[in-house]
C-alpha cells in the first residue's frame, strides 16, 4: 500500500512540475509597444526604461537562501 501511495505522489509531483513549466513559458515580460501611429520620432515617455521584476525573482532568491541554509546545516552536522 505504501509503495502504491509513493508512486502516486511521484506521478502527481512530476505532472505538477510539467504543468508549471508549460504554463510559465507564455508568462514572460511584456513586449514593449512601438511608437504610436503617426509619430515620426519616439519620445522619452515611450521608451521602456526598466525591466519588470516580479515574483519570479523573489522565488529564486528564497530558494537560493533555503539551499544555502541547508548546505550550512549539513556541513555543521558533518563537523560534529
Amino acid at each position: 500500500m505504501k509503495n502504491k501511495r509513493n508512486q502516486m505522489i511521484k506521478i502527481i509531483s512530476i505532472f505538477s512540475i510539467i504543468m508549471v513549466m508549460a504554463s510559465t513559458e507564455t508568462i514572460q515580460a511584456q513586449i514593449p509597444s512601438g511608437p504610436p501611429e503617426g509619430a515620426s520620432e519616439v519620445s522619452d515617455s515611450n521608451k521602456p526604461d526598466s525591466i519588470p521584476l516580479d515574483g519570479g525573482l523573489a522565488i529564486l532568491l528564497i530558494g537560493a537562501a533555503a539551499f544555502g541554509v541547508k548546505k550550512l546545516r549539513d556541513n555543521k552536522k558533518e563537523l560534529l
